[in-house]
């Protein structure tokens, strides 16, 4: 069977196949290819219901979790969480760390009120009556149980920042104190504030604070190490304040990190990548050569001739040309001969009524039955002829009803063609007889 022959069997419609598949395969965090997985906790309280509500907290955590979700992160995003919430979704975020594995680099990020007491640091939910400091323990979100829960995961890395001491509306409650206390950096953890120890952040004029306006700026700057991209926030919020607010951050990193890395695959080459995977998964040949005609430079193109000639000969040693060169080397395959053997212009016997009566290059200038790809959105098939759909010249059906004969009466029934089995075992028998 020739390359060029095996190439006319395949689908014309190959770019809506394609496209339906990359639509599948590209996810939220596209931009990126990296082994390590990310996982972020994004939160942030504005609608404060007792104490004093803030403007941007929840826009500061939607654009947070945007930023993230284009650096490869897996986001949990919640706005407004009351204390329950809050601590159910933290320790659902320590499971999934641990469930990650020591290369996952996990960020936690806060927007919202805080303060302190008595050097710890509390997280206030959206509904939280304090009347006095031993409240907070009752209805705030120690920080350090945060960290607690990252690091029990034991994993590599994991980022911390907290945009948060806002103000103080506890100012009136016994030792609470302004803005938060620095807390120690586990090892393998980067503690990043909005503000020094104990000062207050700026609310911000605008959409969001000047602190994580200027984070998700730099944190999409490709090669740019964390520790850098964190002093590169601290002179761009320092400007924006005329210099009134000052990040403050703790680290006690073991392995480098960047947001971006500089050599950071394009959209396209992810796209490529996400649709290999899922095309090479299903070992279908046509979903295969489909991807080797729309993509024949790929650094895939290798392995999916490869597969080709799997699927199609289970023979993986016989070489499928690449496109360009000679197609004149041809693989040899039995053909049996099957008994009434049926001609391409002639009437089919059948006991489908769809078919017979109808001869084979009829037939093929139809509508398909069942759709040439799984999961092939209806309206790319449905309907349709295939003499706008297909390249099924005689030849080409030849070649394919050749390759059912090879496999035999139970494996090419095994799977339903586009235009039905019996139009297949119609085919398989034409060509038994060597296609009159």
């Amino acid at each position: 069977m020739r390359w060029l022959a095996l190439k006319s069997k395949v689908f014309r419609c190959a770019g809506a196949v394609l496209a339906a598949l990359a639509g599948l395969a590209v996810l939220a965090h596209a931009g990126t290819a990296r082994a390590e997985q990310r996982i972020a906790l994004v939160i942030g309280n504005a609608a404060y219901e007792i104490n004093p509500a803030l403007d941007n907290p929840a826009h500061d955590a939607r654009l947070m979790a945007e930023t993230l979700g284009t650096l490869g992160f897996e986001v949990i995003q919640l706005i407004d969480a009351d204390q329950a919430t809050m601590k159910d979704a933290i320790a659902n975020f320590g499971r999934s760390l641990r469930a990650g594995g020591p290369d996952t680099v996990g960020l936690f990020y806060y927007a919202g009120h805080a303060v302190q007491a008595k050097g710890n640091n509390y997280l206030i939910p959206i509904r939280s009556t304090i009347r006095d400091e031993a409240d907070l323990d009752l209805v705030g979100v120690e920080g350090r149980w945060v960290l607690r829960q990252m690091e029990s995961a034991r994993n590599i890395t994991n980022i911390v920042i907290l945009d948060a001491c806002r103000d103080n509306p506890f100012a009136a409650v016994g030792a609470v104190e302004q803005g938060l206390a620095r807390m120690d950096a586990p090892t393998g953890t980067f503690i990043t504030y909005a503000t020094a120890p104990g000062r207050v952040a700026f609310d911000g004029t605008g959409m969001n604070s000047p602190f994580t306006t200027a984070l998700a700026q730099a944190m999409i700057q490709p090669g740019v190490p964390i520790e850098q991209m964190f002093k590169d926030v601290r002179v761009a919020v320092l400007d924006a304040t005329n210099g009134a607010q000052t990040p403050w951050d703790s680290s006690s990193l073991v392995r480098d990190f960047t947001f971006r890395p500089a050599e950071m695959p394009s959209a396209e080459e992810t796209a490529q990548r996400r649709l290999w995977e899922a095309v090479s998964a299903t070992r279908d040949p046509v979903q295969l050569v489909l991807f080797l005609r729309n993509y024949p430079d790929s650094p895939y193109a290798d392995e999916a001739r490869s597969l080709v000639n799997e699927a199609l000969l289970g023979v993986s040693a016989v070489p499928v040309p690449a496109p360009g060169e000679d197609g004149a080397a041809e693989v040899e395959t039995e053909v049996a001969a099957v008994p009434g053997a049926l001609g391409f212009s002639l009437p089919i016997f059948s006991d489908d009524p769809s078919i017979s009566g109808r001869s084979i290059e009829q037939i093929v200038k139809g509508s398909p039955k069942f759709t040439p790809v799984e999961g092939l959105d209806d309206a790319a098939w449905k309907g349709q002829t295939c003499s706008t759909c297909h390249q099924w010249t005689k030849d080409a059906l030849c070649d394919q009803g050749k390759f059912y004969v090879a496999q035999g009466v139970e494996r090419t029934q095994s799977k339903l063609h586009p235009l039905g089995g019996a139009f297949k075992l119609a085919l398989f028998e034409w060509a038994g007889a060597d296609c009159p």
